[in-house]
């Protein structure tokens, strides 16, 4: 079926729905308030829509002939983002804090934080009272402290912080000097939950050849927990997820010793990512889907090797007899930092590619190890 695009409109849609979800705090195990707001965006587009004791959000569309009939295909992407919690309290009022995910220490000095909705800033010992060797390196996250404005541990409580409470970066999301490049917290992964509703929003109406559901994950980023959990639960045929990964481009990362993946030349397909026990070959089938996929779409693709990192792939494609699962990532810039940064016609090829696949989809996919 011919899909009617028109790409301005698209990366505009792209954009206000990751700013939109972006700036709802969302840290991994803390995913409510951006759930809250998934679901909301959902109801209208979806045949049934649920959540499950973890918090993964299930938008379903049934095929032509109704619930049950052809295959069923998972779209998901995850709905956390990295963060913190809050561990303890100085008698001074500053909060100790441990991570959750992949922060760094070297990205956290001196930026704005929220607590809870508050606002608090990582401190920093003043430069002018700093030793020469000391202005070289950053502190250990053990001796990183918040301070959000008071003087004792009994006004910083009686504020509304408690232990465990989540902690999250303040950086909106906004456009570059070009306007096609976005920064700011939280991209990963809340530009793949924009392009999921913005998907879904485009198949309304759409006649399907079996069962979609699109998901929404928790705790990807502290062990792709959420997305083990519904897997399990929905037992799809097969399986396409949605993330974002590393890009090259700049003075500091070598395009092809570290990084063969570029800003605005296509969304990734990783062949290989991860490494060891706890990676993805990617299934033959979905290899074959998405780069035939591609070409015929005239969809500008980067096939990668990324042994770097993981998403939810790795833990899909292990559930019950075996998921046959691939990827379409959104490359960015300044991974796990509060400027990360993506090409909105990066995402808005994701989307053209994941609908192309959603409406080929039916009896008639292959899913076979072996090519025919």
């Amino acid at each position: 079926m011919a899909m009617n695009w028109a790409v301005e409109e698209e990366k505009a849609a792209i954009f206000a729905l990751t700013a939109e979800l972006a700036a709802i705090d969302g840290p991994a195990g803390f995913e409510g308030p951006v759930v809250r707001r998934l679901l909301e965006l959902f109801r209208p587009l979806a045949d049934e829509l649920t959540t499950d004791r973890f918090g993964n959000v299930i938008a379903t569309r049934h095929g032509h002939g109704g619930a049950g009939v052809g295959p069923a295909l998972m779209i998901a992407a995850h709905s956390d983002e990295i963060g913190g919690v809050v561990r303890a309290f100085e008698p001074d009022g500053m909060v100790r804090f441990e991570r959750l995910g992949g922060i760094i220490e070297t990205t956290l000095i001196g930026r704005r934080v929220r607590i809870n909705g508050l606002r608090g800033v990582v401190g920093v010992r003043a430069g002018h009272v700093q030793a020469p060797d000391e202005r070289l390196k950053a502190p250990p996250l053990r001796d990183l402290y918040i301070d959000l404005g008071f003087d004792s541990a009994a006004a910083t409580r009686a504020a509304g912080v408690a232990i465990g409470d989540p902690i999250a970066y303040e950086s909106e999301v906004v456009r570059l000097a070009n306007p096609d490049r976005i920064a700011g917290k939280a991209i990963d992964n809340r530009i793949a939950c924009a392009i999921l509703i913005r998907l879904f929003e485009r198949l309304r109406g759409v006649e399907l050849g079996g069962t979609i559901h699109g998901v929404v994950t928790v705790q990807e980023e502290v062990g792709l927990r959420g997305a083990q959990v519904v897997t399990y639960r929905l037992n799809p045929d097969y399986a396409v997820i949605v993330d974002t990964l590393p890009a090259a481009g700049t003075p500091d990362v070598h395009y092809t010793r570290e990084l063969a993946i570029d800003l605005g030349a296509g969304p990734v397909i990783p062949l290989l990512s991860g490494s060891g026990g706890r990676g993805n070959i990617m299934h033959p089938a979905l290899k074959r889907l998405l780069l035939e996929t591609a070409e015929r779409e005239g969809v500008p693709v980067q096939p990668a090797i990324f042994t770097q990192g993981n998403s939810d792939v790795a833990a899909v494609h292990l559930v019950r007899e075996g998921i046959p699962a691939g990827v379409v990532n959104i490359p960015r810039r300044y991974s796990h930092t509060p400027v990360e940064t993506a090409d909105l016609n990066d995402a808005a090829n994701a989307l053209r590619l994941i609908e192309a696949i959603a409406h080929d989809h039916g009896p008639a996919v292959r899913l076979d190890f072996l090519e025919d």
